[in-house]
């Protein structure tokens, strides 16, 4: 079935208002209290509570664009994961790097690199908390209350590394009274996800909360030349709350959490031939390339993929009343976390390209603040913090039958890096109301990164690239430094660094440093012409901090760092709610001047020819705006839209393209920005009986064509594609049961989630197949 382009954004548009969704359940709808369809008979949409400026506020009055989905969106539409997610924000691209680690864009900012330590351009939080590294945030989206997509610089409230927005999971939280639930999903490919919680009071002054997630499925990608299967799930993830309140005005919030990851990375798709050292080899010459089918693949039986990958988190809130206005919050995490996987990227049967990522994270993190609370006309926040990262990685490459064999590296090399980090941060932010209806806000942070990080590409196997490298750093000696000294250069063995230095022409361990400062900013205007209606400008700066890449170089030059980047934000907009609360519309328009974006590239080794690379980008602009609309016009039923719009732009950059020459990129768009994002959903709930309710629903996704490398040949174009969901169930009137049939991607649509050149072949990573299946859950 094939939808144009054109009838997906004449019938949403005519339909409602589009852009960043806003249907979410009322934030102060906890555990505790009636679910809302009860709660309020009426058809109105009811207030949509969110903490995106670390306070609790009605979204209606935020002068920011934020994206809040409830608890009940997230389960009717399938969020499992944050490839999920993408598919319901606007504006929010997900994909992978070469090694398989998850990449997040938010209206065309997003940063793509494999390496571990290398910090994103949009930073995922579980409440408040950071997780600063995007391995981190591939399992914590469970038993939530909601998600908070807040979009723009975010560098004054949540500091760094979130240019492009911040995602902010609300954990579901302990209940005064004991409740408890859960959820049984059966699924295409023999899945089966069980969802379970218990909450209530230990103590008058001690609440806890347990919840659990199991996820497993049979592998659900085929070998399209052989009887073979792959693409497993096996997750678990668990989340342990505790509250204690041991006066009114002190407070302590507990969290532990955790996950572990045995699930199969995914096999990519070889679909072109782009021989990296010629000749090309024989295995690869009369290859068959992937058919256009989203679950064929192929991989290589000899080198079994694997992924054993975990991560455990402690966090404590602390919070004291100091006085009836003031309060002193404290949040402080510790975060261990490893990956463990071995990653077959080249999508053949044979070792041209696959590579093992062997790493450990270590976060910890500390922040206080002083607030005076939501009630003066002037409202302040201002407060420290401190974070300190430790990463170590060891990655292995296989490529025994690829064409880099052409210069006799054996069957591979290893590099081995370090990085270890220290940020420092001040920051303040004030809103004052000028009039009743007018608000003045501005903001402001500092903060300084220090960075330190060794690099080392080394033979740990066959001594033939060792051999290859003494041979080289014996010429390259002589022509940088003079004659070989009388008792020769250092002799270059097995676990020795091979990388040449250019100025000694000798091989060894890089070492770098890399201490930047910056103050982000923000100010902004609140205008509420009307009770229902908010206009508001904001101005903002944001950050990324610099990092070293993680690849395996000849030289040194390939490890040095990139710099930090920047991002200036002009943003105006408005909320509205109408006609008696039934329909809630949001909207905005931004300009991002964009400073040495953080890109991932190529750059030519003299080795291994055109390789992935981390570039800054020196001048870049990215232009849209938002627009969104819900409505619940009726009791029962309720309808969402929303679209973005974007027009990316490299203004200056002068690089190399996948075919290994220097370009001027200058006029091209960014990857993963297309430009336009368009969702939808409705759903209409009526009575069976007096005791059981049915409901059907909806969804479709739309996505417009982008590129997944700048300046990239059409071989890296990701096409555009149109994705329907449908969901049918019923469920008690007091909410504690539910039955519902669901499927996702019911038409089987074949689309492209990224394109990554991997040496000799050109990949592509293909999306989700059709599933459908049946959940049912039960709660008190």
């Amino acid at each position: 079935m094939k939808i144009g382009k054109k009838w997906i954004l004449l019938t949403t548009v005519s339909a409602s208002i589009c852009g960043q969704t806003a249907f979410a359940q009322t934030a102060a709808q906890t555990q505790d209290m009636v679910p809302q369809d009860v709660a309020q008979p009426t058809a109105d949409i009811g207030d949509i509570i969110v903490t995106a400026q670390k306070r609790e506020q009605n979204l209606a009055d935020v002068g920011a664009p934020i994206v809040a989905i409830g608890q009940s969106a997230l389960q009717s539409r399938g969020v499992v994961s944050l490839a999920d997610l993408a598919q319901v924000i606007p504006g929010l691209s997900f994909s992978t790097s070469q090694y398989g680690t998850p990449v997040y864009t938010l209206r065309g900012v997003g940063f793509t690199d494999a390496s571990l330590a290398a910090y994103p351009s949009v930073t995922v939080y579980l409440d408040q908390i950071p997780l600063p590294f995007p391995v981190m945030a591939s399992l914590t989206n469970f038993d939530l209350e909601r998600v908070e997509v807040l979009q723009g610089p975010q560098g004054t409230l949540f500091g760094s590394n979130a240019t492009g927005g911040a995602i902010n999971y609300i954990a579901a939280k302990p209940t005064s009274e004991l409740s408890a639930g859960g959820a049984l999903t059966f699924g295409r490919f023999n899945q089966l996800l069980v969802d379970a919680h218990v909450s209530g009071p230990l103590s008058d002054t001690l609440k806890a909360r347990i919840a659990v997630r199991a996820n497993h499925a049979d592998d659900w990608q085929y070998s399209y030349t052989r009887d073979a299967t792959s693409g497993k799930t096996s997750t678990l993830a668990g989340r342990m709350l505790l509250d204690w309140d041991p006066t009114d005005r002190l407070s302590f919030q507990l969290n532990v959490n955790g996950w572990r990851d045995r699930s199969d990375p995914q096999q990519p798709q070889a679909f072109a031939l782009q021989t990296q050292v010629p000749p090309t080899p024989a295995v690869e010459l009369n290859y068959p390339l992937a058919p256009h089918e989203p679950r064929a693949a192929d991989f290589n039986a000899n080198l079994p993929i694997y992924n054993r990958s975990w991560l455990l988190q402690t966090s404590l809130r602390s919070g004291y009343q100091i006085s009836d206005d003031i309060t002193l919050t404290s949040l402080t995490s510790y975060t261990d976390a490893k990956r463990d996987a071995l990653v077959q990227g080249d999508g053949v049967p044979f070792s041209q390209s696959d590579y093992k990522q062997y790493g450990t994270m270590k976060s910890f993190f500390q922040e206080l603040r002083l607030d005076n609370g939501a009630r003066g006309r002037v409202r302040w926040t201002a407060g420290i913090n401190y974070s300190k990262d430790d990463v170590r990685e060891v990655d292995t490459s296989y490529h025994a039958d690829g064409s880099v064999q052409n210069v006799g590296l054996g069957v591979g090399v290893q590099g081995r890096y370090t990085q270890f980090t220290d940020n420092y941060a001040a920051f303040g932010n004030v809103e004052f109301d000028i009039l009743p209806n007018l608000t003045a806000k501005a903001g402001a942070r500092y903060t300084k990164t220090n960075r330190d990080a060794t690099s080392c590409t080394f033979d740990g196997r066959d001594g033939i690239p060792a051999a290859f490298f003494q041979n080289l750093q014996n010429a390259l000696y002589q022509v940088i430094s003079g004659p070989i000294p009388a008792g020769g250069l250092p002799v270059l063995g097995l676990n020795s660094c091979l990388s040449i230095d250019p100025k000694t022409g000798l091989a060894g361990e890089y070492a770098g440093k890399l201490n930047q400062d910056n103050v982000s900013y923000r100010f902004g205007l609140d205008w509420k012409i009307s009770d229902p209606v908010l206009l508001y400008a904001n101005y903002s700066k944001g950050y990324k901090a610099g990092g070293f890449p993680a690849v395996l170089a000849s030289a040194f030059p390939q490890y040095n760092p990139v710099v930090q980047e920047s991002l200036i934000a002009y943003e105006a907009g408005f909320k509205a709610q109408l006609f008696d609360r039934k329909i809630f519309v949001t909207g905005s328009a931004f300009y991002y001047d964009y400073r040495d974006k953080q890109l991932r590239s190529k750059v030519i080794d003299p080795i291994f020819g055109a390789i992935d690379a981390v570039v800054n980008v020196p001048k870049s602009n990215v232009k849209g705006f938002d627009l969104s609309l819900s409505s619940r016009p009726i009791h029962g039923f309720t309808f969402s839209s929303s679209a973005t719009y974007l027009d990316t732009n490299i203004d200056r950059f002068v690089g190399v393209n996948a075919g290994g020459q220097t370009a001027d990129f200058s006029g091209t768009p960014i990857p993963f920005s297309p430009k336009w994002s368009v969702n939808g959903d409705l759903e209409y709930k009526f009575p069976v009986t007096t005791d059981i309710s049915a409901f059907l629903g909806g969804s479709v996704t739309y996505r417009s064509q982008t590129n997944s490398l700048v300046g990239g040949t059409s071989e890296f174009t990701v096409p555009a594609y149109t994705l329907f969901d449908l969901r049918a169930g019923v469920e008690s009137a007091d909410k504690k049961w539910k039955a519902m049939l669901f499927g996702k991607n019911i038409f089987n649509k074949y689309y492209i989630r990224d394109v990554i050149r991997q040496y000799d072949y050109v990949v592509r990573f293909t999306g989700s197949p059709a599933t459908y299946g049946v959940t049912v859950s039960y709660g008190f």
